[in-house]
């Protein structure tokens, strides 16, 4: 291949040709190169379908180049198409069940918007960056596969999972469901609400841990309501043994 990186449009989405000898980490930056440079030329109105050629992928490393594309071009991937050679037909099969889905979502009583990936019955999954500005509002419980930026916002009728940096603003259990709690990889949020207890900063009120000299903080932590305070905790099997999971 002449180019590490092929990428080729149609109005359904992308065919992204990878080389099959580069290691895959510099291919990711390939990809990132290559989507930052051509984000002028996107439509960034609906969602779109992507396949990619030349190499075998695994789950995961799929789902690296989509959130890289994501993270560098802003573009809604609704759909990976898998196996064989994807043309434009497939395409528009792939998206057109998804569009169908998220109509079917839109017109859910209570008022709810559903952004892109968002499946599950009792809880929901988004996978992606939530940046400045963006929000979701869910009536039940929810797990993000991504980090939430400053100046994004979570609302959510039951418990809040972040697989990734929590950095924005998050409401769980509401509107006043105290026995909902928020988990994240990184606990950094500009705010935290469960139920009606409101907590501005991870290091207000700590319970049982003592954070240590110089070291970052980078454990799983769990934020739930006690006394009439949010406290929170770094995860360990005995608290989530005491914590009620709705």
């Amino acid at each position: 291949m002449k180019s590490s990186v092929i990428i080729k449009g149609n109005k359904y989405g992308f065919q992204i040709v990878l080389n099959p000898a580069l290691p895959f980490e510099e291919l990711l930056r390939e990809v990132a190169e290559k989507f930052r440079e051509s984000i002028r030329f996107f439509d960034f109105s609906q969602s779109i379908a992507v396949s990619f050629e030349g190499r075998d992928l695994t789950q995961g490393e799929q789902n690296l180049l989509v959130d890289t594309i994501v993270e560098n071009s802003g573009l809604r991937i609704s759909y990976i198409i898998n196996g064989g050679k994807a043309v434009e037909t497939e395409f528009a099969e792939a998206l057109s069940d998804v569009r169908e889905e998220e109509e079917t979502e839109e017109e859910l009583p209570g008022g709810i918007e559903f952004p892109e990936n968002l499946v599950g019955k009792n809880g929901q999954f988004y996978r992606g960056t939530l940046r400045s500005g963006q929000k979701i509002e869910v009536d039940g419980s929810i797990v993000v596969l991504g980090d939430i930026n400053p100046g994004a916002q979570i609302i959510a009728g039951g418990n809040v999972v972040v697989l990734g940096c929590l950095k924005g603003t998050v409401y769980a259990g509401y509107p006043g469901d105290r026995g909902a709690f928020v988990a994240s990889l990184m606990m950094e949020p500009m705010q935290i609400q469960i139920g009606d207890c409101i907590a501005r900063s991870p290091d207000q009120k700590v319970k049982k841990t003592k954070k240590k000299k110089n070291q970052k903080q980078l454990e799983a932590k769990l934020a739930f309501v006690e006394n009439d305070s949010i406290f929170i905790e770094t995860i360990t099997r005995s608290l989530i043994s005491e914590i009620s999971i709705s």
